[in-house]
C-alpha cells in the first residue's frame, strides 16, 4: 500500500508533573528512547485522554465526580505535564514522506522527537503536523528507538481569551475545572512523494433526477520539480444500489499544494433523507492520485446526496424577522426535533469510548428527535458521532465554541478563532447529517457584548465558512434577545425559551411558552433528578437524604425544583427521596410536553425546537432527559412521545380547573412526515378517578403531509365535587384498527390564581436566600458559613 499509517494512541503512554519551566531546565525533552531510568516512576496514561482521567487511575486523585472532589483536582491546573511515548518505525515507511499527526490537543504544546523540537501548536480544534522523514529512527530497540515527547501546557483560565479556541468551561453547569489533554487519536502517517491532502464534496440538485457533486481535492507534491499524474474521482453506492461514476484527468503538479475540481453528476441519485423523511442512502467518494514513476495515493470520503438550503419562516413580517430559519432537505420543509446534544458524554476525554455514543446516539432516535444541536459551551463532536448520525438519519446543527462572552476584534484573536473554525469545518463539511452552522452562543446578550467584537467576529466567522462549505451558517443564537435587538436584529428571529425554568415559578408553563412568538426555538429548559440508582454513584450516602451539599455542587437548583414539582403536582413532593426524585422527572416531562407541543402545533410558522438538554456530561442533577450514566429519565418517555413526527396534541389555557367549571381545550394533529395519512380515526377520552367520564367521542380525518392542523373540541363541565386530576388521552388509529399514534395529559383540578400566588410566595422566600449569599452551593444550608 501506498499510505501506511501507525497509530501511536493506546495505553503505552507515560506522563509527569512539573513546574512550568521545570521540564525544559531538567531537559526532559532530550531524553533517549533507550530502555533507562528516568521515565520508570512516571505514571501510565492513555491517549486520546485527559489529565485528570490519568491521574486518577493511577490514585493521585480521588474521582473527581464524586461528592465535591471536582475542586480538590484544581491543583493538576497548575502544572505543566509532560507525556512521553516510546515506539518503532516500521521498516516499510523507509523512503516514504513520514508525517507525525496529532488530530486535536488541548490546548497548546511543545513537541520533540529523538531531542529534536518539531514545533509548538495552540488550539484545541484544529489538528497539525509534522515532517519527521528526516528525525525517524529505524534501529530496533527494545521498545522502539524514538522517542516522542509532549509538554502540555497549564490550561488557559479565561476563557474569554481562548473562546472559538477551546471549548467552554466556564457557566451555570459547569465544574470549575478546566479540561486538558491529548483528546483526540495521534498517529504517524508514511505517503509517496505525491499524496492527498483534503477533499471537500458539495451536493446540490440542479434539477429533478439529478445530483452534482462538486469535489475540490488539495494535492501535496513533496518534491522539488512538479510531477505529471493522473487523478481518478469514482463515486458509487455504499450501503445502496447506484450506479458507479467515474472521471480521470491527467494534471501537472507543482511543488507545495495543488488544489484541483471536478465535477461528477449522478442521474438516478439515492438521496440522503433524516430518518423521519427517507432513507439514509450513503455514497463512497474514492479520489486517487497516480504518478507516472509509480508513486500513488488514495483517499475515501463517506457522503451524502442531500441538497440543504434555507427558507424564511412565513407569517412573519420583515420589521419581525430578516433571516431564513426553515431547513429545507432535499426541497422538502424539515422540523427540527431538537435537543441540544449537552456531550460529549464525559467533561472528561479519558471517559470517553465509542460505545457511549453508540448508546448514547441511538437512545436520540429512540426519542423522536430528528435533529442534534452542538451548542457553543461544548466542544464540536470527533467523527465517530457524526458517522453515526449519518447511518441514522439525524442532522445536526453545530456551532462554533464562542459562547456568553465578550469578544476582542484584534486581528492575531480574530486570526486564530478563523483558524479553528476553518479546521472544524474541513474535518467535518462531508457528513450529509451536517446542516448548519452557527457562530456563536448567547454572544449577544448583554451590554457588554453590544459593546464588543462579537458582531464583527460572527460576520467574518461566517466569511471563512462559506469559503469551505456550501452548508448554510447562521451567526448566532438567540437572535431576538433584548440586547440582540438593540443591536439591530429584528424581534422574533430565535429566541431561547429557558426563563420558565429560571424564574422559578414566576410564571406557569401556560403563560410563559404560548407568549413567546418567534421563528424558531434553538434552547427549551426543563430540568431533573437522576434515579435514585445514579445519585448514589455520585453523591455520598449521609447527604443523599435529607439533601446535602453535593446536590447543589452538582448544580442542582433546588428551589426550582421543589417549585416546579409545586406547579405539575400542587405539591412540594418531599416527603421522601424517592418520591421527590420521580416527581421531577414527571415535572420535567410535564414541561417539555406542554412547551414542545405548543411550538410543534406553529409549524410551519416556527420550524423547529430544541431541548436543553438531551444529555449533561458530568454526574449532575439537571438538563439531561437521560442522566451521565445514560440511564433514562421518566421525562425521556414524555419527550418520546411528544416528538413523534406524527402527533395529536391537545391545547389548553391552563392545566387548573376549577370543580363544576367548564374545561375547554382543542385537539390537533400534527404530521413531520412528507406523506399525507387518509382515513385516519382520531378517538378522544376524558377520565376522572380512573373512569371515563362519558365525554368521548371520534371523529374520521385525513392528515395532510408536513401539516399542522386543528381538528375536534372538547368541553367538559367538571364535577361540583371534583378534587384531584383528570385525564385525556388521544388516540390515532389506522383503517385496520391499529394505533399509529397516541397522548395522554394529566390535568388538575385546583385554584390557578391561589396556586400561583403559592408559587409567587415561594420564590420570594427563595430570592431572599439569593439575595443573602448569592448563586453559592451553601445557599440552602446558611449553617455552612458559620465555622468554628
Amino acid at each position: 500500500m501506498s499510505r501506511i499509517n501507525l497509530d501511536l494512541s493506546g495505553h503505552r503512554w507515560q506522563m509527569e508533573k512539573m513546574r512550568p519551566g521545570q521540564g525544559i531546565r531538567e531537559e526532559l525533552h532530550l531524553l533517549p528512547a533507550e530502555y533507562q531510568g528516568t521515565t520508570f516512576s512516571w505514571n501510565f496514561a492513555t491517549v486520546p485522554g485527559d489529565v485528570y482521567t490519568d491521574l486518577y487511575r493511577t490514585g493521585e486523585l480521588e474521582d473527581p465526580y464524586f461528592g465535591r472532589n471536582m475542586h480538590k483536582a484544581k491543583w493538576a491546573q497548575e502544572y505543566e505535564w509532560w507525556y512521553s511515548h516510546r515506539f518503532a518505525v516500521p521498516q516499510s515507511m523507509k523512503g516514504k514522506v513520514i508525517r507525525l499527526i496529532f488530530e486535536g490537543v488541548d490546548y497548546s504544546c511543545d513537541v520533540w522527537l529523538n531531542g529534536h523540537h518539531l514545533g509548538r501548536h495552540e488550539g484545541m480544534f484544529s489538528g497539525f503536523e509534522f515532517d519527521i522523514t528526516e528525525f525517524a529512527n529505524f534501529d530496533e530497540w527494545r521498545d522502539g528507538s524514538n522517542m516522542l515527547m509532549i509538554k502540555l501546557d497549564p490550561p488557559p483560565k479565561n476563557y474569554r481569551l481562548c473562546g472559538g479556541k477551546k471549548v467552554n468551561f466556564s457557566g451555570d453547569y459547569f465544574t470549575g475545572l478546566v479540561p486538558f489533554g491529548l483528546w483526540r487519536p495521534i498517529r504517524i502517517e508514511a505517503t509517496d512523494t505525491v499524496r492527498i491532502n483534503n477533499i471537500r464534496a458539495d451536493v446540490s440538485l440542479p434539477q429533478p433526477g439529478e445530483a452534482a457533486v462538486d469535489v475540490l481535492v488539495e494535492v501535496w507534491n513533496h518534491g522539488d520539480k512538479p510531477v505529471t499524474a493522473d487523478l481518478e474521482f469514482a463515486l458509487s453506492g455504499r450501503n445502496c444500489e447506484a450506479t458507479p461514476i467515474g472521471e480521470t484527468k491527467s494534471v501537472r503538479l507543482k511543488p507545495g499544494l495543488n488544489t484541483l475540481e471536478q465535477r461528477l453528476t449522478a442521474t438516478d441519485p439515492k438521496l440522503w433523507w433524516p430518518w423521519d423523511m427517507g432513507d439514509q442512502n450513503l455514497y463512497n467518494l474514492d479520489v486517487s492520485v497516480q504518478q507516472e514513476n509509480g508513486g500513488s495515493d488514495q483517499q475515501q470520503e463517506v457522503i451524502g446526496l442531500r441538497e440543504i438550503r434555507m427558507e424564511m419562516n412565513p407569517g412573519f413580517t420583515p420589521e419581525e424577522t430578516e433571516y431564513p430559519w426553515t431547513f429545507v432537505v432535499n426541497g422538502k420543509r424539515h422540523f427540527l426535533r431538537s435537543a441540544c446534544w449537552g456531550g460529549q458524554p464525559s467533561l472528561l476525554y479519558g471517559r470517553n469510548n465509542l460505545k457511549k455514543y453508540e448508546d448514547r446516539v441511538a437512545m436520540v432516535k429512540e426519542a423522536n428527535i430528528n435533529n442534534l444541536r452542538i451548542f457553543g459551551w461544548h466542544p464540536p463532536e470527533i467523527p465517530d458521532f457524526y458517522r453515526l448520525c449519518d447511518e441514522l438519519g439525524i442532522t445536526v446543527w453545530t456551532n462554533f465554541t464562542l459562547a456568553t462572552q465578550a469578544y476582542s476584534k484584534e486581528d492575531a484573536f480574530v486570526k486564530d478563532v478563523l483558524h479553528e473554525c476553518r479546521a472544524i469545518v474541513r474535518e467535518r463539511r462531508n457528513h450529509p447529517s451536517q446542516i448548519f452552522w452557527m457562530g456563536g452562543e448567547e454572544v449577544f446578550f448583554s451590554g457588554a457584548h453590544e459593546e464588543s467584537g462579537n458582531r464583527y467576529l460572527m460576520d467574518v466567522i461566517g466569511d471563512e465558512v462559506k469559503s469551505c462549505t456550501n452548508v448554510p451558517y447562521g451567526l448566532a443564537s438567540p437572535l431576538s434577545s433584548e440586547s440582540a435587538v438593540n443591536m439591530g436584529f429584528k424581534p422574533k428571529e430565535s429566541i431561547h425559551a429557558n426563563e420558565h425554568y429560571y424564574q422559578g415559578g414566576a410564571e406557569f408553563m401556560e403563560e410563559y411558552y404560548p407568549a413567546l412568538d418567534c421563528a424558531i426555538v434553538p434552547e427549551l429548559t426543563a430540568a431533573s433528578a437522576p434515579s435514585v440508582d445514579s445519585l448514589k454513584k455520585f453523591i455520598p450516602e449521609d447527604e443523599l437524604w435529607p439533601m446535602g451539599v453535593s446536590w447543589a455542587y452538582h448544580w442542582a437548583d433546588i428551589d426550582v425544583l421543589k417549585n416546579l414539582n409545586f406547579e405539575v403536582f400542587d405539591d412540594y413532593r418531599t416527603g421522601s427521596l424517592e418520591e421527590f426524585v420521580e416527581a421531577t422527572q414527571v415535572a420535567q416531562g410535564t414541561v417539555i410536553q406542554f412547551a414542545l407541543e405548543t411550538y410543534r402545533r406553529r409549524k410551519p410558522k416556527m420550524s423547529g425546537v430544541a431541548i436543553c438538554h438531551f444529555m449533561t456530561h458530568w454526574p449532575d442533577i439537571k438538563w439531561g432527559v437521560i442522566d451521565y450514566y445514560g440511564e433514562k429519565k421518566r421525562s425521556f418517555d414524555y419527550l418520546k412521545c411528544t416528538y413523534q413526527p406524527l402527533l395529536p396534541s391537545l391545547q389548553f389555557d391552563r392545566r387548573r380547573w376549577q370543580a363544576g367549571e367548564d374545561f375547554n381545550a382543542q385537539i390537533w394533529v400534527v404530521n413531520d412526515y412528507q406523506y399525507e395519512h387518509e382515513a385516519l380515526t382520531l378517538e378522544w377520552t376524558l377520565r376522572y378517578q380512573d373512569r371515563e367520564t362519558g365525554v368521548a367521542g371520534h371523529k374520521v380525518i385525513d392528515v395532510a403531509e408536513d401539516s399542522s392542523s386543528h381538528y375536534a373540541d372538547i368541553k367538559w363541565s367538571l364535577p361540583s365535587n371534583a378534587q384531584g386530576q383528570f385525564t385525556v388521552s388521544l388516540l390515532l388509529k389506522n383503517a385496520s384498527g391499529e394505533v399509529v399514534a397516541d397522548n395522554d395529559y394529566v390535568l388538575l383540578v385546583g385554584d390557578q390564581k391561589a396556586a400561583k400566588a403559592q408559587s409567587l410566595a415561594y420564590l420570594a422566600e427563595a430570592q431572599e436566600r439569593l439575595d443573602q449569599f448569592g448563586h453559592n452551593v451553601y445557599r440552602y444550608w446558611p449553617d455552612r458559613w458559620q465555622v468554628e
